[in-house]
């Protein structure tokens, strides 16, 4: 197993408490999956109290056990309720808070409520702020898990063009793609943090299916299997001309990259291959833009006025009332993470941030092409983390060549 080291524990908590000391946080609480692997490096069912100085508190309602192999705290208490949490705390000395601080952004009414009436003379704050830009900046331990992630989907899009054939659908390829990933070490699940944010490891979209409409927070269409769960391949065969969207979301430990590619089966129409031309063109201008200290507000405002001067503009990320408005997405531990490129997102670019950039356009009833990549912000520009042939990889009837 892949344990987080104490140190690199130690150093989350410090960034945190470091917070919490400026705004005289005495208490934060934490409940919500991706924070508790954050900060505790396991997910245990519990809640797990940070304080402003000295060592956390896990309380673990299940599985206790478990949190003593994986975590590299060693306060952990087996608790069966939250009512008994404020005489706990007063007994492990944390004392009692007069401000704590909570996840609002991700924490159900009930949870809330029930801590109001656990601490009746305590100030709530939101920490969920704090706590995304502490965690949009990455240490060198997660860029490794993150490299990880990214040698799963470079190894899994390399397959690819031998699974597209005329007649299979998309359920069929990415059936075959999830397997092969999951053979490689893909976690499984794609966490995020959006409400009722669901995925699973992304979507297979052919010709018309990636002009789909969708309520899915990204620019690719996809119909799905049902009504109920409209995400990943569906049941549409794969047609001689069709442009086929692949964009599939790596996971390892934890970690998550993000990865497009536009395949295409026989040569793709003249205007689609001059739009992703056009989209590698941005991405190229997007890169030289991808530095410490550059406003992310700026690169999109940048992307917007080329693809406004361009055919492109009532095409540019979704179709119709799928659009998106935004270029780019931090990821790690979840897929929609700080910093977004996007408008009244003016925080500047830091070394250490972790950034999905996808270019994409779409032609509605036939297809849609575009790139994407997940970038690392270095202290002199920007490093690919899913460095794959870029342009339209065209597969032909007698095979491929798939030296990428």
């Amino acid at each position: 197993m892949d344990l987080l080291p104490t140190e690199e524990a130690r150093s989350r908590l410090a960034r945190l408490q470091a917070w919490m000391q400026r705004d005289n946080v005495d208490l934060v609480l934490v409940l919500q999956n991706a924070d508790l692997a954050y900060f505790s490096g396991t997910v245990q069912t519990g809640l797990l109290c940070l304080p402003a100085a000295g060592e956390p508190l896990y309380l673990i309602q299940k599985s206790l056990s478990r949190a003593r192999m994986e975590s590299p705290w060693q306060r952990l208490m087996a608790i069966t309720s939250l009512k008994p949490v404020p005489d706990i705390l007063a007994a492990e000395a944390i004392g009692v808070p007069g401000r704590i601080g909570l996840e609002m952004d991700v924490l159900p009414v009930s949870y809330y409520k029930r801590f109001q009436s656990l601490f009746p003379a305590v100030e709530f704050v939101d920490a969920s702020d704090a706590i995304r830009r502490i965690r949009m900046t990455k240490s060198g331990y997660e860029v490794e898990q993150m490299r990880q992630s990214a040698s799963i989907l470079k190894r899994a899009f390399q397959r690819i063009p031998e699974w597209l054939v005329i007649g299979a659908s998309e359920l069929e390829i990415m059936a075959r793609l999830e397997g092969y990933m999951r053979e490689l070490g893909h976690q499984g699940i794609t966490r995020m943090r959006a409400f009722n944010g669901e995925i699973a490891y992304g979507t297979v979209s052919s010709g018309p299916s990636a002009c789909y409409p969708t309520g899915f927070p990204g620019p690719v269409g996809a119909i799905g299997l049902y009504p109920l769960v409209p995400n990943g391949g569906s049941r549409r065969q794969l047609a001689h001309g069709d442009s086929v969207v692949v964009d599939v979301v790596g996971g390892y430990n934890g970690y998550i990259t993000d990865m497009t590619r536009t395949f295409a089966l026989a040569q793709i129409a003249p205007d689609m291959q001059q739009a992703h031309d056009f989209a590698l063109h941005l991405m190229r201008e997007i890169e030289s833009m991808l530095k410490p200290g550059t406003s992310c507000e700026l690169i999109y405002e940048m992307v917007m006025s080329r693809v406004e001067d361009s055919p492109y503009a009532d095409k540019f990320m979704g179709c119709g009332d799928s659009k998106v408005r935004f270029v780019g997405h931090g990821l790690g531990l979840e897929l929609d993470e700080f910093p977004v490129l996007a408008s009244g997102f003016d925080l500047p670019l830091e070394s250490g941030m972790t950034i999905a950039i996808e270019p994409k356009i779409f032609f509605p009833e036939r297809g849609g092409v575009g790139i994407e990549n997940t970038y690392l912000i270095t202290a002199t520009g920007c490093e690919n983390l899913t460095p794959l042939k870029e342009e339209i990889l065209v597969v032909e009837s007698h095979g491929w060549d798939c030296e990428l």
